[in-house]
């Protein structure tokens, strides 16, 4: 509650104004005071309710933005899995392309080392034939 003895020496200082401890004034400076602490209370209550409300819409805010947020990346990890893949096809084709020239290539000298042996072989015949022609027949 507030001081009499320093209100009345307030008032008498500002005003020029002698007010009794008893005097009706101070009903009214009651009055005023109880009204005002009343009205701070209801405000105050106010603020606390608003707070409250204003976290729960904030948790509210937070749960639909992780929901918002999880479905993205859902989505991000399929578009992401659709590429890895298709790198994967991409680079499964790329390799057996490589496999296949490497066969072929191998292939083809197998063929050329063949054939070289054949006429190898062939010109070893016709010259032992030839030789043995040409020194049998004396």
């Amino acid at each position: 509650m507030l001081e009499i003895s320093r209100l009345i020496a307030e008032v008498k200082e500002k005003d020029d104004v002698r007010i009794l401890p008893g005097d009706p004034a101070f009903a009214l400076v009651t009055l005023n005071q109880l009204t005002l602490e009343a009205l701070a209370n209801r405000l105050s209550e106010a603020v606390r309710a608003g707070i409250v409300e204003f976290n729960q819409t904030v948790q509210k805010t937070k749960a639909r933005a992780g929901a918002a947020l999880a479905q993205q990346l859902k989505a991000s990890v399929v578009v992401l899995r659709q590429e890895i893949q298709k790198d994967i096809d991409a680079a499964r084709l790329n390799a057996a392309e490589a496999v296949r020239l490497i066969d072929r290539a191998h292939k083809r000298n197998l063929v050329i080392c063949c054939g070289l042996l054949l006429v190898s072989a062939l010109l070893a015949i016709f010259g032992a034939g030839v030789w043995v022609g040409a020194h049998g027949l004396k």
